[in-house]
């Protein structure tokens, strides 16, 4: 035997291996591609509300939260006082809502700040829940929309 891999009798193959598939760039599909865009959005929407927060030190304790969507960003806080410094920062109106259970939603619509146009203004609406007749700063119900 000349050489160390010949072996004496009949060779059968034990295993084979699949080869391999090759890459083929695909194209995105028309959901994938609207998925990407609104998180694009999503994220710059987000970017502007924490930019706005920041520059012109809006309250952003434990007692706000915000969610970014495509078109908008929500806010959702705990407390009067928030809602009120985003009216006298940022201006808008408001909007109340009386439920049947015993409480007011005060929702303010107002917009993000920006100065570059690679960020535009994203409509913000600054909302709070709070008991029907409970005293409300009179800035807050002055900007209540007719």
């Amino acid at each position: 035997m000349t050489n160390p891999t010949d072996l004496l009798g009949e060779s059968i193959a034990v295993m084979t291996l699949a080869q391999k598939p090759q890459a083929s760039p695909t194209t995105p599909t028309t959901e994938q591609v609207a998925f990407w865009q609104a998180q694009d959005a999503c994220e710059r929407n987000d970017f502007s509300y924490r930019c706005t927060v920041d520059y012109k030190e809006l309250p952003q304790s434990g007692h706000v939260a915000h969610e970014a969507t495509p078109d908008r960003v929500v806010v959702t806080a705990t407390d009067m006082d928030v809602l009120g410094e985003w009216l006298y920062v940022m201006g808008g109106t408001v909007e109340k809502v009386d439920l049947s259970h015993g409480q007011t939603v005060w929702t303010l619509h107002t917009s993000t700040w920006s100065d570059s146009p690679r960020f535009p203004v994203v409509p913000v609406h600054v909302t709070v829940v709070q008991l029907t007749g409970a005293p409300v700063m009179h800035e807050i119900a002055a900007a209540v929309r007719a």
